[in-house]
């Protein structure tokens, strides 16, 4: 934007020359590699958070929220205002053969100013719905919920208050940031493979094995991005290994046929486009109307 100024500047001759062609280009720091857990690493936080290893003696149990809330993330991909905002309207056929979620709103948190109390949104961030198909151990935490604590009508929430209120995104963070350093004290190495896990480490964990086992398309569209190079960027972590593609390179490398000169055909003429016919080379007779000597087809005002 400098350098525009600058230059228009220096068009109408307020300036003798544009310094900013002059500076030095600013050192950018490298790309941070996405943070992903790996399959172990997922379900050792999953026992993190069960209630039995979170439990202090002395002190009363905490609830089930917190590890009900890792699998449900987990398990669908969702961000953890989309996972705590689920009401049972948003559940289809949980019963059926293929149960899904409509995610269609998210959890919106107080701020000084802007927001003034925890409300439900009936817009995802990305302002597009999308309906995701879940898993077992998912549908099982959320009929669990259901049966513990039945919701008052179709818009009351399924991750809810004992009052019958949304649960708080930011209560749940904090729990989540207790249950690591609970583990760090108890066991320091397994606490650092979880370091500086987030809830949206968990969105990265579903996006990055979603893209390595079946496509970027389809982790695309179970996070529920608009651009593909947002799924690629920011929630796809690189491969320790280059995917295993023997099959596809051993085509590139067959047993070559024998050969009585020694030289193989460049043209594979089983790969030609169907309905094409390649032509073959006249031979010549000295009958010129049936073969006429070739014309220069070259167009006008074209030199050798």
């Amino acid at each position: 934007m400098l350098t525009g100024m600058l230059g228009l500047a220096v068009s109408h001759g307020a300036l003798p020359a544009n310094p900013m062609r002059d500076t030095a280009t600013s050192a950018r720091e490298s790309k941070r590699e996405v943070q992903f857990l790996t399959v172990s690493q997922a379900q050792t936080l999953r026992h993190l958070v069960r209630r039995s290893s979170m439990r202090v003696e002395g002190r009363r149990m905490a609830n089930v929220d917190l590890e009900e809330l890792v699998d449900v993330l987990l398990g669908t991909g969702c961000r953890e205002g989309e996972a705590l905002a689920i009401r049972p309207r948003d559940l289809i056929d949980l019963d059926g053969t293929v149960p899904m979620l409509h995610v269609c709103g998210t959890l919106v948190e107080p701020r000084g100013g802007f927001v003034e109390v925890l409300h439900r949104q009936d817009t995802t961030k990305s302002r597009e719905d999308r309906t995701l198909i879940l898993p077992d151990r998912v549908v099982e935490v959320l009929k669990r919920r259901i049966d513990r604590t039945p919701p008052a009508d179709p818009d009351a929430p399924i991750f809810g208050t004992r009052f019958g209120t949304w649960i708080s995104p930011s209560n749940m963070r904090t729990r989540l940031r207790r249950a690591l350093s609970r583990a760090e004290a108890a066991d320091p190495v397994t606490a650092d493979d979880l370091a500086g896990t987030t809830f949206h480490t968990l969105r990265r964990t579903v996006g990055t094995l979603i893209a390595h086992e079946i496509s970027l398309d389809a982790a695309r569209a179970q996070l529920g991005h608009r651009d593909p190079s947002v799924t690629f960027q920011h929630y796809v972590g690189r491969r320790a290994v280059a995917p295993d593609v023997r099959t596809i390179l051993d085509r590139l490398l067959g047993d070559l046929p024998a050969t009585g000169s020694g030289t193989l055909p460049c043209r594979d003429s089983s790969h030609r486009a169907p309905g094409v016919t390649l032509p073959t080379r006249l031979q010549r007779s000295g009958d010129p109307e049936r073969h006429p000597p070739p014309t220069d087809m070259r167009p006008r005002g074209i030199g050798r």
